[in-house]
């Protein structure tokens, strides 16, 4: 496997929810390849230009640096499992069909109810 650049997380940085998650990444990140922003830092759009005017705080977004590309809430998975030691070989079951669909709803679901969760309200 050629090992994948660099990616940027843009997450929401007053969810506990999502801050576990953002951990639980950088734990397992060995290879030094994620780069997490919470989007309320006002240096984000600096180096992400391309996140400029999404609404970060409905899902979480990634910018794989060497392209630009973004990929958006449950479509990320994929890409940062990619980049984690032995994490990677679950990316390419997640691109099965219908297994793609399956974590979009499992994802919006979580997304919409992490405030509940995590008691705070959204904005």
């Amino acid at each position: 496997m050629v090992r994948p650049g660099p990616i940027l997380l843009a997450y929401d940085g007053e969810c506990s929810l999502c801050r576990r998650m953002v951990d639980w990444v950088q734990r397992r990140d060995r290879w030094g390849l994620v780069v997490a922003f919470p989007y309320q830092n006002s240096e984000l759009v600096q180096v992400a230009p391309e996140l400029a005017g999404r609404p970060l705080h409905l899902e979480i977004h990634g910018v794989e640096l060497s392209s630009r590309r973004v990929f958006v809430g449950s479509e990320l998975v994929p890409h940062l499992l990619r980049r984690l030691p032995r994490w990677w070989l679950l990316a390419p079951f997640l691109r099965i069909p219908g297994i793609s669909r399956l974590s979009r709803k499992l994802y919006l679901w979580i997304a919409v109810r992490r405030y509940r969760w995590t008691g705070r309200s959204p904005f």
